[in-house]
C-alpha cells in the first residue's frame, strides 16, 4: 500500500484554509494510518467509514435483508408501531452508550414526542423513553 504524502495533505490544507487544529488532529491520524500493517487497500473504505462512525460515537447497525427501515415522521407513528433510533441521532456520551441503533416500540405520542420502550433486550431498558420522530427510524 502507497505511503500517504504528508506534503499533498499539507498542501489540501492551505487549499481549505483547514484549520490548524483540525490540520494537526488528521496529520496525527494520517501518521498512524500510515504505519497499519494490516492495510492491504481493498479494506480502506470500510475501515475509514468503520472508524468515523465510531469515533463520532454513532452506532454500528447490522442490517437484517428482511427488514426495510425508513426515516420516521411526526403523524406516521401509532401506538405498538417497531421503531429503532437511528444510529446518528445522537453524538452525547448517552446516546453513545444508550441510544443510538435501539429498538423498541411506540407506546405514545405525547406532544409530539414518540414514546418508545425498547424490545432489544440491551441494557438499560428503555421504558418511557421520549424521541423527536427525526431521530427515529420506523420499520415498513
Amino acid at each position: 500500500m502507497p505511503n500517504v504524502d504528508m506534503d499533498w495533505v499539507k498542501e489540501q490544507f492551505i487549499q481549505t484554509k483547514t484549520r490548524k487544529a483540525v490540520g494537526d488532529a488528521v496529520l496525527k491520524l494520517l501518521t498512524t494510518w500510515d504505519e497499519l500493517k494490516e492495510r492491504t487497500g481493498k479494506n480502506d473504505a470500510e475501515i475509514v467509514e468503520v472508524f468515523g462512525k465510531l469515533s463520532l460515537g454513532h452506532a454500528l447497525i447490522k442490517e437484517n435483508k428482511d427488514e426495510n427501515w425508513v426515516p420516521a415522521r411526526a403523524g406516521d407513528l401509532k401506538v405498538t408501531d417497531t421503531v429503532r433510533v437511528r444510529f446518528d441521532a445522537f453524538d452525547s456520551a448517552s446516546g453513545r452508550n444508550h441510544l443510538n441503533g435501539r429498538r423498541g416500540k411506540v407506546v405514545g405520542v405525547r406532544y409530539g414526542d414518540i414514546v418508545v420502550k425498547s424490545t432489544d433486550e440491551k441494557t438499560p431498558v428503555l421504558d418511557g423513553v421520549h424521541f423527536r420522530p427525526e431521530n427515529l427510524e420506523k420499520l415498513v
